[in-house]
């Protein structure tokens, strides 16, 4: 008897259907209550759980599956640790990969109904950032399988870090729109300011218990300044991660003190010393350099006529300086976070209070390798993949002369003229639009981390911005498609109109 045939035959016959659903039912039952009493398998019934429901929202609401995501992504860490009493800790842990793999399920499907299936892209509907993008998605999928990375692992690791953010890009195109833009920009503002709250706990009063366990199992060194303080990491899984999410909640509050309601420049002007602080007291100066690079930049836009935008741009200098000058002259004695910022910024060539000219290093020896191997080394070699499944580990701490190194030379020049074109679309954007100009401020604040390995809800936020840029893009291309034709159409009207009536 066929398998279908049987089961036919079972949803036919009311009793027996009963009754095997009753059986299913309980050995369900049975095999979750034996993962419950294991306290190790407590991480993989928290994933498979989550990922039912994730699965389901992906059938009808994929828009919610993927919001559902980004709430998730920030408090992973969080969740990862707490879990530490119970379970223990591993650093191959579900929890990591269901985020990623949600996204990767609606990826695939976009790719198999793209390609598989021969859909295509509709030319009314690509464009040149998109097309960079669908490029790089190819690179990276064959740089999974270069051998020089050591095992296949490695490079499926990789899919986490680099072709995941590069579909968000894809999804938000197909499933985001302003409205649910305005809900995502306002919940990282949310989200940044309770885990600015929570950061300056741990700052000042502390962390958990099971946060100092992690701390001991990660061996977390570049978490401590000095011997009593340490920087916090917030509910994320790093202090980078959480020090970028800080950066992009306060672009989103400055824009909107520059172009909201009254009422969201009320918020505004309440969250942004917060975010201010706690991002200051993370004690990494790049960030703050890049946020102040930003803002000026926004705020210089947002001047609606050119003389204005020349004196906006000469106070935003002055103001620049006199903070620069502020910062310079605190007082460090009290507090070795503030010291170590202060330092950094008043000596930024001085390899004793920073460590820029390290950074510019990494940077130029990144670009060297992916010269000196032009197809590339392998896409988990520059992520945290790189460093767990094999010894090739060669991460430089900026994302593009990561490509150069995982990629090779190909991947690296297409990953610059994403960023490229990504920063022309926004500059363009930035003057018609609230959420252009966001976008603006986001790329430019957080630029050189578009794709680092391990800050996983900065990463798809920053992808998501790109992908909703493209939509402001296409936008644009039809309102302009639109005046084009109805000038034409005006101008017919006004020559018919001109013609002499006949006799």
């Amino acid at each position: 008897m066929k398998l279908s045939t049987m089961i036919l035959k079972i949803q036919g016959n009311r009793i027996l259907s009963l009754l095997v659903s009753l059986i299913l039912f309980g050995l369900c039952g049975y095999l979750l209550g034996r993962t419950v009493m294991d306290p190790t398998k407590i991480r993989l019934l928290f994933f498979i759980s989550i990922s039912l429901i994730m699965v389901a929202l992906s059938i009808r609401r994929p828009a919610w599956m993927l919001y559902g995501i980004l709430i998730y992504l920030p408090f992973m860490g969080f969740f990862r640790r707490a879990l530490i009493p119970s379970s223990g800790w591993s650093s191959f842990d579900p929890l990591v990969i269901l985020a990623p793999s949600m996204v990767m399920l609606l990826g695939s499907y976009w790719v198999y109904w793209t390609y598989l299936r021969r859909q295509g892209v509709p030319k009314e509907k690509d464009t040149r950032l998109f097309k960079l993008v669908r490029w790089m998605i190819f690179i990276d999928m064959i740089q999974i399988v270069n051998p020089l990375q050591g095992s296949i692992l490695t490079g499926l690791g990789g899919v986490i870090f680099y072709v995941v953010p590069l579909f968000w890009m894809v999804l938000t195109r197909m499933h985001f729109n302003a409205r649910w833009i305005s809900v995502i920009y306002g919940t990282v503002c949310t989200v940044g300011v309770v885990s600015a709250l929570y950061g300056l706990k741990q700052i000042f009063y502390g962390f958990s218990s099971f946060e100092n366990q992690w701390i001991d199992i990660a061996n977390y060194a570049a978490l401590m300044v000095s011997q009593t303080e340490s920087r916090a990491f917030s509910f994320f899984t790093n202090g980078a991660e959480y020090t970028i999410y800080l950066v992009m909640a306060i672009v989103i509050a400055w824009v909107l003190l520059l172009r909201g309601t009254f009422i969201q420049k009320v918020i505004a002007i309440v969250i942004l010393p917060l975010l201010f602080y706690g991002m200051f007291l993370q004690s990494v100066r790049t960030p703050v350099i890049l946020t102040a690079f930003s803002l000026s930049v926004l705020t210089i836009i947002n001047a609606k006529k050119a003389s204005t935008r020349w004196f906006t741009a000469i106070l935003m200098s002055v103001a620049l300086v006199g903070a620069f000058s502020v910062i310079t002259k605190l007082d460090t004695s009290s507090s070795a976070l503030i010291a170590h910022q202060v330092n950094g910024l008043a000596n930024p060539l001085d390899q004793q209070h920073s460590t820029a000219l390290i950074h510019v290093q990494m940077f130029q020896s990144g670009i060297i390798q992916g010269l000196s191997m032009p197809i590339g080394r392998g896409l988990g070699v520059t992520t945290l993949a790189g460093m767990k499944l094999s010894n090739n580990g060669a991460s430089s701490e900026v994302d593009l002369s990561n490509m150069m190194i995982s990629d090779g030379v190909i991947g690296g020049v297409i990953y610059a003229l994403i960023i490229l074109e990504a920063l022309r679309l926004a500059f363009k954007e930035a003057k018609a639009s609230s959420h252009g100009l966001i976008i603006l401020g986001i790329l430019l604040a957080t630029l050189g981390s578009w794709s680092i390995g391990g800050n996983y809800s900065a990463s798809a936020i920053i992808w998501l911005s790109i992908g909703y840029l493209d939509v402001l893009t296409l936008k644009r291309r039809r309102e302009l498609l639109t005046c084009a034709e109805n000038d034409a159409i005006a101008d017919k009207q006004a020559i018919g109109i001109s013609k002499p009536l006949p006799s």
